[in-house]
């Protein structure tokens, strides 16, 4: 599975011109960047509702952005919080989808020249 899924990214880039495509992706960029250390630390604090709502909200921002391997590990992420007791993240599934975070970031970053995030010191928010 892909980081980027480039069939999506042409595409979605058919839609608009290169100035407005470029800004759309930074704001993923710092949505994600900004949102994902908040979703891991509704994690850490067991606040497992609102870990629920900001892994559906960034799955949805970022799986039609074709972020494939993040949306996924999104979609687990939800899916055992929905479940009654919610089935809980492990620690190598936290690990993992930290990873992908990073990787995700540095992918958006690299693909489109996208200026780092003020606060991106480039290390794990676990």
């Amino acid at each position: 599975m892909e980081t980027l899924n480039a069939s999506v990214l042409r595409e979605l880039k058919t839609f608009m011109n290169t100035d407005e495509f470029i800004g759309f992706m930074d704001e993923a960029h710092q949505k994600l960047h900004q949102q994902a250390p908040a979703l891991l630390g509704c994690i850490a604090e067991k606040k497992w509702d609102e870990a629920r709502r900001l892994a559906h909200r960034l799955k949805g921002t970022l799986g039609s952005l074709g972020c494939d391997k993040l949306f996924s590990a999104l979609h687990s992420l939800e899916e055992g919080l929905r479940q009654t007791p919610p089935l809980l993240p492990q620690a190598q599934d936290m690990a993992e989808l930290d990873l992908t975070i990073q990787a995700t970031l540095q992918a958006l970053q690299q693909a489109y020249a996208l200026e780092p995030a003020a606060t991106d010191k480039s290390t794990s928010w676990l």
